[in-house]
């Protein structure tokens, strides 16, 4: 038995979100014969999970990481594994493909996958289970005698077709959950990776400023399956770029027949295609604006200007199209007129387009980023163990950034969300606080959490007249 993980983070609601990462590489795994069980929990479930593996006597454990809270919890749950057994543990995904020594020089890490594993997951099985010489497995870390040892990386996959997904594998009643107004919506990658070369993105090192598709029949057959059997009733797509492709991505979009939610670039806006996606249902769009300052968007080689910036989002408000527009603070060199400019344009954005949504980070330096080399010099200081890029999250209020102050950057993030949702009068108090900069005294943010909390997941009484009252204001 070999099992696979997958720690979601309770107050991110990211556990109904189909594990993408950890399903591929299991169905890879059932394809060639071997018995594999996905879990998919979070972190107030580490301890009873422990207890299961265990009593199953697996041949190894594999941990699919991102940088963040969730290398935190993998940590946490790996070190747990093998103070108890001698059980092996194996890391794969984002986090110890961008840091393989690192993670190989933590105790608890025995093995890593670099890059994709579908093929590497497969070589590594066969070896462990048979007791063969690890040496020619491409992709694979590992350590002889304490020392670490990394094999090459191993080769993109061209043809994605030959590694389609095994739904049956996972219970899909668990991983479908509601957004907006549909209520049976579940999450699918149509493509891996993204042509462009913005120099923050993992992309650069993770998957070569490569972009590869899944062809357009395998994407169709994969929904129509999950629109008979599961009744779904809306796609958000997790591509990095779904719209690389424009021809490929609105065939998909028009063959499903179903509301998406998909990502682009803001280049790649323009009235044909609004009017398209509007025709198509589209009811979310995830949009990369990064700052309000020409100067960092050049620095980042965005590509793009902020006249572009508005540009699109009186498009998309002409064509009455929902967009979230992402932001980035606390880039290496920024000022604090640099910093304004981007709340301002966030602001300006929200007047143009009245149906966008914001999120607003601090700048992650990742390995492996053509920036992450520049943010050093600036004076970022990365952790020293695995386990503390726990703190190094864009979206937490803890992370020690040297050029922006997170809990500040978390505030206006919170009043953007909040200003996002038609809250009546209260959305006049969040323009005042965003217009003017007044930041201070959160109060009204905890007490919206709380409420909004309450309302989302339909809590008792009070959960239940609050998300009926919110309808009814949106309504308005």
């Amino acid at each position: 038995m070999i099992f696979l993980i997958q720690i979601n983070y309770t107050k991110d609601r990211s556990e109904a979100i189909l594990p993408l990462g950890i399903l591929s590489v299991g169905s890879s795994l059932k394809r060639n014969g071997f018995e594999v069980e996905l879990l998919n929990i979070n972190e107030k479930e580490i301890d009873q999970t422990v207890e299961y593996i265990l009593e199953k006597n697996p041949f190894y454990v594999g941990f699919s990481v991102m940088t963040g809270i969730q290398t935190e919890h993998s940590a946490e749950m790996s070190k747990k594994i093998k103070e108890k057994s001698d059980t092996p543990v194996l890391w794969g995904g984002i986090h110890p493909s961008l840091l393989p020594k690192q993670c190989l020089e933590s105790e608890y890490i025995d093995y890593i996958i670099i890059g994709e594993g579908e093929e590497a997951i497969i070589e590594f099985s066969k070896a462990i289970k048979e007791k063969f010489s690890f040496k020619g497995i491409l992709g694979l870390g590992y350590k002889i005698k304490n020392e670490v040892v990394i094999n090459p990386k191993r080769p993109l996959i061209d043809n994605l077709d030959n590694y389609r997904l095994d739904f049956s594998l996972i219970d899909l009643n668990r991983c479908i959950f509601k957004l907006d107004k549909y209520q049976r919506v579940i999450a699918y990658k149509a493509s891996r990776g993204c042509p462009f070369n913005c120099a923050f993105c993992y992309n650069h090192d993770f998957n070569q400023n490569r972009w590869r598709a899944w062809s357009i029949g395998v994407v169709v057959e994969d929904i129509e399956f999950l629109k008979e059997k599961y009744q779904i009733d809306a796609v958000k797509f997790y591509d990095d770029n779904f719209f690389v492709n424009k021809k490929r991505a609105l065939e998909i979009l028009e063959k499903i027949d179903l509301p998406s939610h998909t990502e682009l670039r803001i280049d790649a806006i323009d009235d044909l295609l609004a009017e398209k996606l509007k025709k198509l249902g589209s009811f979310d769009l995830l949009i990369g604006m990064e700052s309000g300052s020409d100067r960092l968007l050049k620095m980042i080689d965005k590509n793009i200007n902020t006249k572009d910036i508005i540009k699109a989002a009186k498009i998309l408000s002409r064509n009455n199209l929902r967009a979230t527009y992402s932001a980035i603070v606390g880039l290496p060199t920024e000022t604090k007129e640099e910093f304004n400019s981007t709340i301002d344009l966030m602001y300006q954005v929200r007047k143009i387009h009245p149906q966008a949504g914001f999120t607003l980070g601090v700048y992650l330096p990742y390995p492996g980023s053509k920036l992450y080399q520049f943010s050093l010099k600036r004076g970022f200081n990365p952790p020293e163990k695995t386990e503390d890029w726990g703190k190094i999250d864009r979206f937490r209020n803890r992370f020690a950034s040297p050029w922006v102050n997170a809990h500040l950057v978390w505030k206006i993030r919170e009043y953007f969300k909040f200003l996002s949702i038609n809250l009546g009068l209260i959305n006049k108090w969040l323009e005042f606080r965003i217009k003017r900069k007044f930041f201070s005294f959160p109060v009204d943010i905890y007490l919206l959490e709380y409420f909004s909390d309450i309302a989302i997941k339909e809590k008792g009484l009070l959960g239940k007249f609050l998300r009926k009252i919110h309808n009814l204001i949106k309504k308005c």
